[in-house]
């Protein structure tokens, strides 16, 4: 993407703001190269006849003054478009992505990482990149146009100069991209790969995976150590040879104007003057191989969430049709890796209304996949979901929303208080509701025993509580929702026993009142579900109640008295 590409892709208030930072930002520099041009007739006239020339003092003083108050008027509106810009971007981020594909995003970005990372580095790019940017470039033209008006052979030589450095800087940028865009993509794969090992240890245990997630985190810093390495011998030589540029142009410059005084062509006042104009188109020049760099730091950022922006929303029609009731239904569901690959293969399945559903099957089965296209985080490549006998994508986004609640293991929790973080499930929720829900989870006792209680703040992300009261404040908002579809992943993964054994008494008391789907990888919930569904290789490979599939399906038996232990933490008759 070019920069007027990008440009035309920002919101038009985001365009403008931009538009006027560049434009002080380019009076300041060119009121810079003014005050630089200024100084040759004021020290010709100085050796002329050793006067005060008060009139070029004036108009030296006159044009630095000017230059320090729109370079003061540069940052302001440099910083008010760095904040306009991240507005506009997180205002972009909440309307879309809601309505964005789930894979589609993922390709793109992790959702997660967008506003911590691609928000705040293109916020810099007014705010502390473009001024310096154009400063480095415009100073330089102005001196070049100001010397063509006192010595143009000078000022031609100088703007060749230039001309050629901008190729070299251009030439080294394009050698370092690749690299760049390599060493990026090792640093998501590191975040990704490091979040999953910390946040999810007791699943990764439970499965028996922790040795393959630690070696695919270590490979993962393995690969980041070898492209930044990369990196560095790519852009060292690149930087220095620049550098050696600018000052082999400073150094030429010297030797000629030192020939031509001996040659009398230029008098020494003139190339003493020429000699300080110098220093004002080399100095910019010289910072150019770093605010090229962190530019295209900066420029990639921007570009993930233009990439962001132009993802094609899922159709959500209005006016919409409604439910008949929480009853769900799949017929013949196909999802495609990008290879082409199936991940999800003719999965068709039926979840009465008001039923408890439990999804097992071995990790990378394709469960939490499963749980997104019947929520409708994204749509199957084949088949079709319906909710209440009617087709989802039917569904308005609001009435989706409505109907159908998910909680995955790493659901987001915001800067606020604990009432607050619940109420986002039902907005109108009283005291009693909340409590309920906290008790269901096990956390009752705990928010009522800290001296805010409700009002406790939980920081962003939900940074004041441990692993195990973030997952269970996500649970109880998820059994706070008035929606009659809960889609559960993993709800007791993180728990100790005392919590898994009320979470999972709390879960059977909702059926009659909720459809519930639960992925789980314990079996004292599959005991006493209505219905389970085993999951393999992306196909569903049986289906039925515990006692059934206990005799008829080999891996579900082992599955289902490896910790037989597990049945006496729940005292639920059914």
């Amino acid at each position: 993407m070019t920069p007027f590409e990008r440009l035309r892709a920002l919101p038009q208030d985001c365009r403008t703001a931009l538009r006027r930072a560049s434009g002080w930002a380019i009076l300041a520099a060119l009121l810079d190269a003014a005050s630089g041009v200024l100084l040759v007739p004021l020290i010709e006239a100085l050796f002329a006849d050793g006067a005060l020339p008060w009139r070029w003092i004036a108009a030296l003083l006159g044009a630095t003054l000017a230059q320090a108050l729109v370079q003061y008027l540069a940052l302001r509106r440099g910083f008010a478009a760095g904040g306009a810009l991240s507005a506009g971007l997180v205002r972009g981020l909440v309307a879309r992505l809601p309505h964005l594909s789930l894979p589609a995003l993922r390709r793109v970005a992790p959702a997660e990482g967008l506003l911590r990372g691609p928000v705040l580095q293109a916020m810099g790019i007014p705010a502390h990149l473009l001024g310096p940017l154009l400063g480095a470039l415009v100073t330089p033209l102005g001196v070049v146009l100001g010397l063509f008006l006192i010595d143009p052979p000078i000022a031609l030589g100088l703007l060749v100069a230039g001309i050629l450095l901008g190729a070299l800087l251009r030439w080294s940028g394009r050698r370092n991209l690749a690299v760049e865009d390599a060493r990026l993509a090792a640093e998501r794969d590191v975040a990704r790969q490091l979040q999953a090992f910390a946040e999810h240890q007791p699943l990764l245990r439970a499965a028996q995976r922790e040795s393959r997630a630690r070696q695919n985190l270590e490979d993962a810093l393995q690969k980041l150590h070898a492209t930044t390495l990369t990196l560095l011998r790519h852009s060292l030589p690149s930087g220095l040879g620049f550098a050696l540029a600018v000052q082999a142009v400073f150094a030429f410059a010297l030797l000629g104007g030192a020939w031509m005084v001996q040659a009398q062509g230029l008098d020494g006042a003139r190339l003493v003057a020429v000699l300080v104009l110098l220093v004002r188109f080399i100095e910019p020049l010289s910072q150019l191989t770093h605010l090229d760099q962190a530019l295209r730091g900066a420029w990639q950022a921007l570009d993930t969430l233009l990439r962001v922006f132009a993802l094609p929303p899922l159709e959500s029609p209005e006016p919409d049709e409604r439910p008949r009731d929480a009853s769900l239904e799949a017929e013949a569901l196909r999802v495609n890796l990008d290879d082409g690959r199936a991940l999800l293969e003719d999965i068709s399945l039926k979840l009465e209304a008001g039923s408890l559903n439990v999804l097992v099957g071995p990790s990378g089965a394709g469960k939490s996949t499963l749980l997104a296209v019947l929520g409708r985080l994204y749509d199957a490549d084949a088949g079709r979901v319906l909710l209440g006998a009617v087709d989802i994508r039917r569904l308005s986004a609001t009435t989706l929303a409505a109907s159908r609640n998910l909680v995955f293991q790493n659901n987001g929790l915001f800067r606020g208080s604990v009432a607050w973080n619940l109420r986002m499930a039902r907005p109108d929720a009283g005291l009693e509701s909340l409590r309920e829900a906290a008790r269901a989870v096990g956390l009752l006792e705990e928010i009522e025993s800290w001296p805010q209680g409700w009002d406790s703040e939980i920081g962003p992300g939900g940074a004041l509580l441990s692993g195990g009261q973030r997952q269970r404040l996500c649970l109880a908002r998820g059994l706070l929702s008035a929606a009659p579809l809960l889609l559960l992943d993993e709800p007791t993964a993180s728990l100790d026993a005392v919590s898994e054994a009320q979470v999972l008494r709390s879960l059977v008391a909702l059926r009659g009142r909720h459809t519930l789907l639960v992925v789980t990888h314990r079996p004292a919930l599959a005991r006493l579900a209505d219905q389970v569904l085993v999951l393999e290789e992306g196909r569903l490979r049986a289906s039925g109640r515990h006692a059934e599939l206990s005799a008829s399906d080999a891996w579900y038996a082992d599955f289902a008295y490896e910790q037989a232990e597990e049945s006496s933490m729940l005292a639920v008759n059914r």
